[in-house]
């Protein structure tokens, strides 16, 4: 192009004028088109760095994590990262990461990720037994047979996410799937990325092979997860799960 460019410049200088001002026009005007094309890029540098330095204030005035947050917080979110989403896709990974945070922001679980995380109570269920016993009548009666009912309380743990109640151990930090864990983690708690994943809404979330017919409003089918809103409807329809 540039060639092309010299050889019309040229031409043109030595048509109107003299020909020793061939070569000094020639420079003058590939020494304007420089630099514009060096202030075109300065403008676009300076534009871009604008766009960035925006991003930046406005991540620091309006932070995704209004809460403190720890490095055991980071642990404790790739430790429920790993054990609900281990194979699932970076974007499962993450929605998993932004409904624990989602809880802790709600303010109906606990206040810190971890605690969200790690949470669980204990529910009361009864259940009836019966049970047959031999019993008699008087001192010479014959012993017959009768069945009793009883209620037997049971104190059932109830956990957040189920591998807490399962006691499962610590994974391995060179495992490779908790170390993507770890990052997508870090990912979504320093600049919240994947934000756009599932909704700031998103509290609740279960494999797509069972159906615990919910109340709340389905917002994302992810990979083997459902997620749901808190927001509770009437009727809802069973997710598709194709």
């Amino acid at each position: 192009m540039r060639t092309i460019i010299q050889t019309i410049v040229a031409v043109l200088a030595l048509t109107v004028l003299a020909p020793g001002y061939a070569e000094e026009v020639q420079q003058n005007f590939f020494t304007k088109v420089e630099a514009a094309q060096a202030q075109s890029t300065v403008d676009k540098i300076v534009t871009g760095t604008r766009d960035k330095i925006d991003s930046l204030v406005h991540f620091v005035t309006t932070p995704w994590i209004d809460f403190t947050v720890s490095s055991k917080d980071e642990d404790c979110l790739a430790r429920n990262i790993f054990y609900e989403a281990g194979s699932e896709s970076e974007e499962g990974k993450a929605a998993v990461a932004i409904v624990t945070i989602n809880r802790v922001k709600d303010g109906r679980f606990d206040k810190s990720i971890c605690g969200v995380v790690n949470q669980r109570t204990v529910s009361v269920r009864s259940q009836q037994v019966k049970k047959t016993e031999m019993i008699q009548s008087g001192f010479f009666g014959q012993p017959r047979e009768i069945v009793k009912t009883e209620v037997v309380l049971q104190h059932v743990p109830v956990c957040q996410f189920s591998w807490v109640c399962l006691d499962k151990t610590d994974p391995s930090k060179s495992n490779p799937k908790y170390k993507r864990a770890l990052q997508v983690a870090y990912d979504v708690m320093v600049f919240d990325m994947y934000k756009n994943v599932v909704p700031k809404s998103a509290l609740f979330f279960h494999s797509i092979h069972i159906d615990p017919l919910w109340p709340y409003k389905q917002v994302a089918i992810i990979g083997n997860h459902i997620f749901y809103s808190k927001q509770k409807v009437k009727n809802e329809q069973k997710p598709n799960k194709t």
